[in-house]
């Protein structure tokens, strides 16, 4: 039988000490077992250059290139045990190291390949983690409802006094509307306002942020390093913020802990 080529699976880069600990699923009973690589067969390994270690295991290269390859990425039943696999191992490496991930399907043909791209970018990566070293990476989502931020600005504009409506119904509506598409075009600033606050009261807890690609209807999508002893008070902050504008119609989504993706730039081919 002739023998299945193999490649070089990579899953991420940490500082050299993670040498000496065990590669190691930990369950919620602090239970460890063996990690596997993505195909569930192949075992993982370090391989050690410029301190550097590469988290490796063993892939046949047909599955990843080719006719197969391609036909296997777009076919969810291969795609999504695989990517969860993955995903597994870096999550399991960042309880015991600051890690930089590397996207699903980062392959080297063989260790020579591997080293050239460790020695060019060990500056890059070991810099990388010393900034994440102690943080976790958590992402904030907003999402607007600009007919109900309208609606609440405007009540609220009632009782405070900012804004007056005449007796006569037929003004009364005239002014109403009027008073409606000032705050509709003026919520650009509002919300400027709002999220500059945000910033304000959680700047002091991160040690750096990332702007997301905002998407769907999003107004807010950033990726916060946070020290692990500033996590709990930074949950609170951001509670407190949505608790708060919740009434506007302005919505949060805080998830996390994440491994530090935002903060990379992954150039590996």
């Amino acid at each position: 039988m002739q023998d299945v080529p193999l490649a070089i699976y990579v899953y991420a880069f940490t500082s050299s000490h993670l040498s000496q600990l065990p590669l190691v699923k930990i369950d919620e009973e602090n239970q460890r077992t063996p990690l596997l690589g993505v195909d569930d067969e192949h075992p993982l390994s370090f391989y050690q250059y410029e301190g550097l270690n590469a988290i490796i295991s063993s892939v046949s290269l047909q599955d990843f290139i080719g006719e197969t390859g391609e036909l296997n990425v777009q076919n969810i039943a291969w795609l999504t045990p695989r990517a969860c696999r993955h995903a597994l191992v870096i999550d399991q490496l960042t309880l015991q190291s600051p890690v930089y991930p590397l996207s699903f399907g980062t392959l080297f043909s063989n260790l020579d390949a591997l080293q050239q791209e460790m020695a060019q970018r060990s500056v890059e990566i070991l810099h990388f983690l010393k900034l994440i070293d102690g943080c976790d990476e958590w992402s904030l989502e907003a999402t607007l409802d600009q007919k109900k931020a309208v609606d609440y600005l405007f009540e609220q504009g009632l009782k405070d006094g900012r804004f007056l409506l005449p007796e006569g119904a037929g003004r009364r509506h005239l002014e109403e509307q009027k008073i409606r598409r000032f705050l509709t075009s003026d919520m650009s600033n509002w919300l400027e306002s709002c999220l500059a606050k945000l910033d304000n009261d959680l700047l002091p807890l991160i040690r750096e942020s990332r702007s997301r690609r905002l998407l769907d209807n999003k107004v807010l999508h950033e990726a916060y390093l946070v020290p692990v002893e500033h996590v709990q008070v930074f949950k609170d902050i951001v509670s407190l913020i949505e608790s708060h504008y919740q009434v506007y119609g302005l919505n949060f989504r805080l998830t996390g802990p994440w491994a530090a993706y935002s903060f990379c730039q992954s150039k590996t081919q």
